[in-house]
């Protein structure tokens, strides 16, 4: 007697060539959706979609669409409609890592190109890896030992300072003081002079290169006649001559043989001539903010929270070798790196980045054609109330071990992920540990301002600094 097939055998008839390898759909099968989104207020306008909503506080409008829509959703955004916003962690993995070959830079990044030109940041996989293995070798581990000595003298002169603010009662601003570390630190490392010693010009000029390009999408000051020199564009103006006269001196030293050892191995390099700007000013604005801004954000916490700023305490008290630091004193410093995770988690400081697909893709059930713009909200995924319990609350216990083993990795994204990922993560997190763990053994924060409002541009910053006193612990 023959038996009839099953639905169940025919399933099986179309495993392996005849389902789809994007959706694993088999024929005959209904495509997977396309994601939800806004089309009417609150989040939507006519005409201009999200745009202007957006505009208006780009992190928090991110979190409300999450929570109105998932955490795939199509926003109509001016010029680049749809764009999708995706805070899953299976989706942020699977751009990032398990089909990053289908995700190129896309539409969004032409705007960094005002500042980045074709470098480590905007240029699509194929090229990037020649400029990538270029620079590698001055962030691997013995690299950044070898400058330790600067770290360790840049942070002995930060706690001076502060010692003189603490006994003179005078208050000061934690995220301009961290920006002056990581213009010294960071610049001796890109290009072998401290650029913190020009009165705060350079570090402004970072500030506003990373304001034009966020403005370059799509905003009011571009409806401006070009000729018309605006405050915005002067400013514009003035912070590229700024970077222009640093590469300039760059390129002079490591012609010399001196210098930083970044700027070194690009000039010896074969890359083309455009490299030299493009990747040293990608590292400047992809390094020193963020990294200033990460150490402004978890001081900031830790100075709000007395438990943890006790426990960051005894830790200090406990590591007598903060002055001149090993990495495994460094790696031992467990819940100041808590801490220091935690504020990326809740203030990263590169709070979205954009991909565009090239084919069609599913991400977390939901169907993105070819061609459209993905904006990865860093920000929104790491206050996804799936992965995060009370996700506005600072707790640095989410990183022990427990809860990160619990947790899906990639709801956690503060450095990117995949081939892609920062490639100042392990000399950035090294400076944020050894920083956090130093001040919190010399003195003892007090805010002086209620919440600082955030801005958001490329990065998120505080717009009227973070002001705070000092008490020195110990001299």
């Amino acid at each position: 007697m023959t038996r009839q097939s099953t639905p169940q055998d025919r399933d099986s008839a179309l495993d392996g060539a005849q389902r789809c390898p994007v959706t694993q759909a088999a024929a005959g099968d209904a495509p997977p959706p396309e994601a939800d989104g806004p089309t009417g207020l609150p989040l939507a306008w006519p005409v201009v979609g999200s745009t202007i909503l957006y505009a208006a506080d780009p992190p928090d409008f991110a979190v409300r669409a999450q929570r109105a829509h998932g955490t795939v959703v199509k926003l109509p955004m001016i010029p680049h409609n749809p764009t999708v916003q995706v805070t899953d962690p299976e989706a942020v993995r699977r751009i990032l890592q398990g089909n990053a070959d289908n995700y190129c830079r896309g539409a969004y990044y032409e705007a960094f190109r005002l500042f980045m030109g074709h470098g480590l940041l905007t240029l699509d996989d194929g090229d990037w890896r020649e400029h990538r293995k270029v620079v590698n070798p001055a962030f691997a581990p013995n690299a950044i030992s070898a400058r330790a000595a600067e770290t360790d003298a840049a942070l002995a002169d930060l706690t001076e300072r502060w010692a003189d603010h603490a006994r003179a009662g005078r208050p000061f601003d934690l995220y301009a003081e961290s920006m002056r570390l990581t213009c010294r630190v960071i610049g001796h490392a890109l290009v072998g002079r401290d650029l913190s010693r020009d009165g705060g010009e350079f570090a402004r000029a970072l500030s506003v290169a990373l304001e034009a390009i966020f403005k370059e999408v799509g905003s009011l000051d571009k409806l401006v006649p070009s000729f018309l020199p605006t405050p915005y564009r002067r400013r514009v103006r003035r912070a590229r001559r700024t970077l222009e006269h640093v590469i300039a001196q760059a390129a002079r030293d490591a012609d010399q043989g001196a210098g930083g050892e970044v700027a070194a191995l690009i000039r010896a390099s074969d890359l083309p001539a455009d490299a030299f700007w493009s990747d040293l000013v990608t590292l400047m604005l992809a390094g020193v903010e963020t990294t200033a801004l990460a150490l402004a954000w978890t001081l900031y916490e830790t100075a709000r929270h007395p438990e943890v700023r006790d426990r960051l305490e005894e830790e200090a008290d406990r590591s007598p070798g903060l002055d001149r630091p090993t990495p495994a004193d460094l790696d031992a410093l467990t819940y100041t790196g808590r801490c220091v995770d935690e504020a990326l988690r809740l203030h990263p400081p590169v709070w979205q980045f954009p991909r565009q697909t090239i084919g069609d893709d599913v991400l977390a059930g939901r169907r993105v054609p070819a061609g459209t713009p993905v904006l990865i909200s860093v920000y929104a995924a790491h206050r996804n109330p799936e992965q995060w319990a009370d996700p506005e609350s600072f707790d640095p216990e989410r990183f022990g071990p427990e809860a990160c083993a619990e947790r899906d990795r990639s709801a956690y994204v503060p450095f990117g992920g995949g081939r892609r990922q920062c490639i100042g993560k392990r000399m950035g997190l090294g400076l944020l540990r050894q920083a956090v763990a130093t001040v919190h053994g010399r003195f003892r924060l007090t805010l002086v301002d209620d919440a600082p409002r955030s801005g958001a541009y490329i990065t998120l910053f505080p717009k009227e600094g973070i002001r705070v006193t000092a008490q020195e612990r110990r001299r």
